[in-house]
């Protein structure tokens, strides 16, 4: 990590990322600095025709992407700033846990423990993509002019991205710096835009989007149809209290046929796989070395009978078989699907592996900080390969996010009973440490406790396992499992496999959100029931509970439903927007306000996030310390609703004050965030920094 004194050597030249991230090239090559020769890269002949400009919302699309799979990405921490989970990542000290002492503009950690800095990053990476389209929608010759459908739909597909990027840039960062078009020279004059205005302008540009934007019936896999421009639309209105445009734009999704919320009658078999049956080293599996005697792996079926949620989630079609090596399209034909990441094994084109177990699942086959037996003795493979025999079962987790008492047990919990009906936490979808069976070889005929079902205590109360918060919690392995068909077949950590952005369910969390802010309760009530009625499960919420939860009930709801799937961070930040603009009751008790005009720094000393974490996210509550690192504790000040920029993104911006966030240091000499005035829709943007500040 670089401290502030090393911090003030840079030279501005690092300062220039902001602009090279803005700034056009036609290149794919990962190095921005790279020229191409424009003979045959100009955008006149690249962007001739349709096919060219949706290249260039491919590479935005692949931004995207690259936050939902891999190792520990951005989806993942943004998830793990939130209440549900938290950085559970205990070998790295500078890790986003103690956000008081790690959390600044000078930590460059970009690793499973924190990813800030390519959060800001990426996401600018994609808005040069998207303002790409935009600023060149006109170089092809459309035969319909600027009413040409074909022009529309990806022209409203590229306003989509760009909002999704600065919905997150604004949920993220506060005020930020808010460019529309391409720049085409190098620039040092970036100043921040009040995010009010940000929020107008893609309002703006969704309206038209949703007008134009192709249906899911009509485009490939993977591109972004119309419903996922209105959910996101649905979103900005909320922002803009505008809750009953909110709630028409969910009406048109839900009472669309073109998704349906995927229930018990169209499972259409009789089970799934979750997690592996045979050990693949086995000469009978798709390894087939023959290393592994035993065909069958320890422990419980991995085979488990087929719900409404295992088979939305699984990635196979029709019967489990245990043998092959082939993958399905469930995913990307089941009708609840929205907006999906496209990825296959085998498949050229195919983004990385998943990683998916890995990031979300407990780091029990690990060396250093061990889980015991009852009589003291390692109790689990560490070593990947044929003998590590639960991790090729369950997944080689690695911890990095480990759920909170609220995400692991509080949300499962009705009048002091565990729902274990409900088919997002039923055995055999849900996993549990003691799914386990200790497989440590030693063990064989030197301890009665091989092949017995792990514990977390012993008998006498004895603590079992070193590291809690990273190798010992449960978690949805429904969602997350995917088997390593082609490489890294020893780890078993999450193949490759498509992943959902958006799906119906959470239309309905949309519009039951929109209908609470309108004093529906009673329509919040059916949206949250007909989620839960689905999913089976043990308690139908009534009235009563809606007027005691209010919105806390579609906060826990979304929990249950999106675990590992929303980007939970930024749907918090929105709530809190929502209540202080509002000035609505809220649950706790507490109400919430915007005092003048600037949402960053009001909320940065008072917000409705900062209150959720320190009611629900019991690490910080207890300034949990870690075994690891004894000195580093979770804590959290009302400042970190908000995330730093990373330095070297600001310190070259000579021409003017480029903003840090509100609280961080250098924050002090921050200047009044300009003012967006909204511009049409449907036309190439004009700078909208030089529209209120022209230029001397």
């Amino acid at each position: 990590m670089l401290k502030n004194k090393e911090m003030k050597k840079i030279k501005n030249i690092a300062g220039l990322v902001l602009v090279i991230l803005l700034t056009f090239t036609i290149s794919c090559n990962e190095d921005f600095l790279v020229e191409e020769p424009m003979s045959f890269l100009s955008p006149e002949n690249t962007f001739k025709d349709a096919a060219g400009l949706q290249s260039a919302l491919d590479a935005a699309m692949y931004q995207v992407f690259d936050q939902v799979q891999g190792d520990g990405r951005e989806l993942q921490f943004n998830h793990n700033m939130s209440e549900v989970t938290a950085v559970t990542k205990t070998d790295a000290q500078a890790s986003y846990a103690d956000l008081v002492t790690y959390f600044t503009p000078y930590n460059d950690n970009q690793a499973p423990a924190g990813r800030s800095v390519e959060s800001y990053e990426n996401d600018y990476r994609g808005l040069k993509a998207v303002n790409t389209v935009i600023d060149y929608i006109d170089q092809p010759e459309w035969g319909g002019g600027d009413a040409d459908p074909e022009r529309n739909h990806l022209l409203g597909s590229a306003y989509f991205l760009r909002g999704f990027f600065y919905m997150q840039l604004t949920m993220q960062f506060g005020n930020v710096a808010f460019p529309l078009n391409v720049v085409s020279e190098a620039r040092q004059d970036f100043k921040v835009f009040n995010m009010q205005g940000i929020w107008d302008q893609m309002i703006t540009d969704l309206e038209y989007a949703v007008k134009w934007v192709k249906p899911i019936s009509e485009l490939p896999k993977g591109q972004a149809p119309n419903a996922a421009a209105r959910m996101l639309l649905a979103k900005f209105y909320i922002l803009n209290e505008r809750f009953a445009d909110a709630e028409a734009q969910m009406d048109a999704v839900i009472n669309s046929g073109e998704s349906q919320l995927f229930t018990d009658a169209m499972v259409g078999r009789d089970s799934v796989m979750v997690g592996n049956q045979i050990n693949p080293y086995h000469e009978k599996g798709w390894e087939g070395s023959g290393k592994a005697e035993e065909l069958i792996l320890p422990g419980a079926s991995a085979i488990v009978a087929a719900d409404a949620i295992n088979v939305l989630h699984t990635n196979y079609d029709g019967e489990p078989d245990p043998f092959g090596a082939e993958f399905g399209t469930q995913k990307l034909t089941n009708k609840e699907g929205i907006w999906l990441m496209t990825n296959a094994p085998f498949l050229d084109g195919r983004i990385r592996e998943s990683a998916s177990v890995r990031s979300w699942g407990p780091n029990f086959g690990t060396k250093t900080f061990r889980a015991f037996t009852p009589d003291g003795k390692i109790g689990f493979e560490a070593d990947q390969g044929y003998k590590g025999l639960m991790m090729l079962k369950w997944g080689r987790g690695q911890g990095f996010s480990g759920p909170t008492n609220y995400g692991e047990y509080e949300i499962w919990q009705y009048n002091g009973e565990m729902d274990y009906q409900d088919y997002r936490h039923k055995p055999g979808n849900f996993f549990w440490m003691e799914d386990l069976v200790y497989d440590y070889e030693p063990l064989n005929g030197t301890s009665p406790y091989y092949r017995k079902n792990a514990q977390l205590w012993a008998d006498d109360g004895t603590l079992l396992c070193e590291d809690t918060l990273r190798c010992w919690f449960s978690f949805p392995l429904y969602k997350k499992w995917g088997q390593n068909y082609e490489s890294n077949v020893r780890r078993q950590h999450g193949g490759r496999q498509s992943t959902y952005i958006l799906r119906k369910a959470e239309a309905y969390l949309i519009r039951a959100e929109a209908r609470f802010w309108q004093g529906d309760l009673a329509g919040m009530l059916e949206d949250v029931n007909i989620i839960r009625e689905r999913a089976n499960a043990k308690v139908t919420f009534t009235m009563a509970d809606a007027q005691t939860a209010g919105l806390s009930m579609v906060m826990d709801e979304r929990a249950r439903e999106l675990y590992g799937e929303e980007f939970r961070h930024d749907e918090m930040v929105r709530w809190s927007v929502a209540y202080a603009k509002t000035g609505k009751s809220c649950y706790n008790g507490k109400t919430y306000s915007i005092s003048g005009n600037d949402i960053e720094t009001s909320l940065s000393a008072n917000s409705f996030y900062y209150d959720r974490m320190m009611e629900k996210n019991n690490y910080f509550i207890e300034q949990t310390p870690w075994k690891t690192y004894p000195d580093v504790k979770y804590r959290i000040e009302p400042m970190h609703i908000w995330w730093p920029v990373y330095e070297p993104f600001l310190i070259g911006n000579v021409g003017a004050i480029l903003n840090q966030t509100t609280g961080y240091e250098g924050s002090a000499g921050n200047i009044e965030p300009l003012v967006h005035v909204v511009q049409p829709a449907g036309v190439p943007n004009v700078d909208p920094q030089y529209a209120v500040e022209p230029p001397e």
